[in-house]
């Protein structure tokens, strides 16, 4: 059975850096969801513009397609996106089950304060997402609760080591489990 491990959370979690660690660690591919945007959600990002709902499905849809397709290659795949709303997931879930049946998807929910996320983001250059829209991005976080298949890890000043060790721990009890 082929799982799909989404990493998400608010930006400025570290979610590129984790996901892209765990896919190394589990030696399967890696899928950048920023990389997935159209240039229509990078152009309104980029001035300061929050997503609506509507931007995103078709994002959604391709980068899960996407996802599901890379877990071909070795039986698991790693992506990132933000996933904020509880209504994301599911609908990631809902993508990944058509196009592969058997699949299992594991949600990695990154979270942490948001004055700790404003100054990590207020100290990185050349990112499309402003340090000016985090607040709509917690108006939008649901942090999940009670959620199948999601776990929620709060980051608070841990390390990117650490927070990546932990992220791993989860992901290798749920692929044990599945086996």
């Amino acid at each position: 059975m082929a799982i799909l491990i989404v990493v998400g959370g608010p930006s400025g979690t570290g979610k590129s850096t984790v996901g892209e660690r765990l896919s190394q660690d589990l030696n399967c591919p890696y899928v950048e969801g920023d990389s997935y945007h159209p240039q229509s959600n990078i152009d309104k990002m980029s001035h300061g513009i929050p997503l609506t709902d509507d931007d995103r499905w078709d994002w959604l849809e391709k980068l899960t397609k996407v996802g599901v397709d890379a877990t071909s290659q070795t039986g698991a795949a790693v992506v990132t996106c933000s996933m904020l709303k509880l209504k994301y997931r599911d609908y990631i879930k809902k993508i990944a089950r058509r196009e592969k049946p058997d699949i299992k998807v594991l949600m990695l929910f990154l979270y942490n304060d948001y004055n700790i996320i404003y100054k990590r983001m207020s100290q990185r250059a050349g990112h499309f997402m402003k340090n000016s829209m985090l607040k709509s991005q917690f108006n939008d976080m649901e942090v999940p609760e009670n959620e199948e298949g999601a776990f929620a890890i709060y980051c608070g000043e841990k390390s990117q080591e650490a927070i990546g060790k932990e992220v791993l721990q989860v992901a290798r009890q749920v692929m044990t489990a599945r086996e």
